[in-house]
């Protein structure tokens, strides 16, 4: 995982021109470069305002950036909680990937973040995902029902947790 640069534009296009990559992030799919580097520009804005921030997903054989993490946001204040965030090339779905990126998420999360909840929301259809984050150890809280709205509707979301002790107790 790294920041990503204006070189990776091509990349992000191509992922994220994809309908079916965009279709839970409540975004219309991209449609030129100009907007690509519009979106890397936005992410690493996100992360110099200390509002979230997100990774490039690098791909180790290659450097090819294939998608994108981080945390949507974080408060170590009151809860000392973060919301986690990912998505990634259609291409590169279900071939260990994620799994691997959102197990270095975690452990960023509750060792360099010092963290003790961490969140993801899905839609309540996004059985890849909700899967996902059955394996790496998260729990359903529940449905926030119309949390998230897309494209002038709104929907339920599905909130999963996993808590530091609980994840320490898997290493």
């Amino acid at each position: 995982m790294r920041k990503m640069t204006v070189e990776d534009a091509p990349a992000v296009l191509s992922i994220y021109s994809d309908p079916l990559v965009v279709k839970d992030m409540g975004e219309e799919p991209l449609k030129n470069m100009s907007e690509a580097e519009e979106m890397i520009t936005f992410m690493n804005d996100l992360f110099d305002n200390n509002n979230a921030f997100r990774w490039g997903i690098i791909r180790k054989e290659d450097d090819m950036l294939i998608g994108s993490c981080g945390y949507n946001g974080w408060e170590t204040v009151r809860g000392s909680r973060g919301e986690i965030a990912y998505d990634l090339g259609r291409k590169y779905w279900r071939q260990g990937y994620m799994t691997e990126t959102i197990n270095k998420m975690i452990e960023f999360g509750f060792c360099k973040m010092n963290l003790y909840r961490l969140e993801a929301f899905t839609n309540v259809d996004a059985l890849p995902s909700m899967n996902l984050l059955d394996k790496a150890g998260f729990r359903q809280d529940g449905i926030l029902r119309g949390y998230a709205s897309f494209h002038g509707q709104f929907y339920d979301q599905r909130v999963y947790s996993l808590l530091k002790p609980d994840w320490e107790k898997t290493k």
